[in-house]
């Protein structure tokens, strides 16, 4: 049997077509020195016995079922059942490069006592819908930003850790208490206060590349960024010594952008995006400046 060098850990709920196109991807990296523990989250899809239908090609698949406990107690359940000291995350909803998982391992055999966080893509084809191409937009212009520091350390006052595909020693790990349990959505972000408060290095690995594919809308989009600025607005009366400099929370309007934001701040304008988008025969960079308002208009309004 192979000798196992990593535990992969993927919380998932009422994702079983999702992290069945992932369990796919795992069987095609180019090592096999891994586990793969699958934590179902309260799900109701019949995750389990829908994973267990199919005759997988791994070196080890663990399933756990829970009853619901979010993203954190998903993670935290996965990385106390791992039998090595390697620990790599990823969401139900990626699809990984052949070379993801040998990628992260080279990563921990050359450093100690850091964090790797691999490169997340969201390609968006001619077929598919406006907000597609908006997200894929928005990362590809985030991954740039990244990109000066492939394979290094990440600058030490950033605070930026995806759980979507990242790794870190268990022992690591468990001294950061794993994730906050109590939070929701906010529970990356608040992973890499305490990172950043330890002083752990952060590196970006461009070469660990997954994708991400997720049936988004508009609306869709800018509800779940309302519930993370919701949510880190939770966290920051939780631990208010933590939160105390988020550039978020602290942010004032001018007052031009109070107008703006004022009058596109209704819920019309999101459904005009997703039914009758009259910004499209647009320039690119300006109809996208216009999405960036009504997202950050609706966002912040909490009427």
């Amino acid at each position: 049997m192979t000798h196992v060098l990593a535990s992969v850990i993927i919380p998932t709920f009422n994702g079983k077509d999702k992290v069945t196109q992932l369990l796919k991807s795992l069987e095609k990296q180019t090592v096999s020195s891994f586990e793969i523990i699958v934590v179902i989250d309260g799900s109701t899809d019949e995750s389990l016995q829908y994973i267990q239908s199919f005759e997988w090609k791994l070196n080890e698949l663990r399933l756990i079922e829970q009853t619901n406990k979010g993203r954190a107690g998903a993670r935290n359940a996965g990385a106390c059942e791992a039998k090595t000291p390697l620990l790599i995350f990823f969401d139900d909803d990626m699809l990984l490069d052949s070379v993801c998982i040998e990628k992260h391992l080279q990563f921990h055999q050359q450093h100690t006592f850091c964090i790797a966080m691999g490169k997340i893509i969201e390609p968006a084809t001619a077929g598919d819908a406006e907000i597609v191409h908006y997200k894929d937009f928005l990362n590809t212009s985030w991954n740039q930003t990244l990109e000066p520091y492939r394979q290094q350390a990440l600058p030490a006052e950033w605070t930026i850790l995806s759980a979507a595909n990242f790794s870190i020693s268990k022992s690591g790990f468990n001294a950061l208490n794993g994730f906050d349990e109590l939070l929701k959505d906010i529970e990356d972000y608040d992973f890499a206060l305490r990172v950043k408060q330890q002083g752990t290095k952060i590196y970006y690995l461009g070469d660990a590349v997954s994708i991400h594919k997720d049936p988004f809308t508009f609306q869709k989009y800018a509800a779940r960024s309302r519930s993370y600025l919701k949510n880190r607005k939770y966290a920051a009366q939780l631990k208010p010594a933590l939160y105390g400099n988020d550039p978020i929370l602290n942010h004032k309007n001018s007052a031009l952008q109070k107008l703006v934001y004022a009058f596109f701040k209704y819920p019309f304008w999101l459904h005009l995006l997703d039914h009758y988008n009259v910004f499209v025969v647009l320039p690119k960079k300006l109809r996208y400046k216009i999405y960036g308002i009504i997202f950050t208009a609706f966002i912040h309004n909490q009427q």
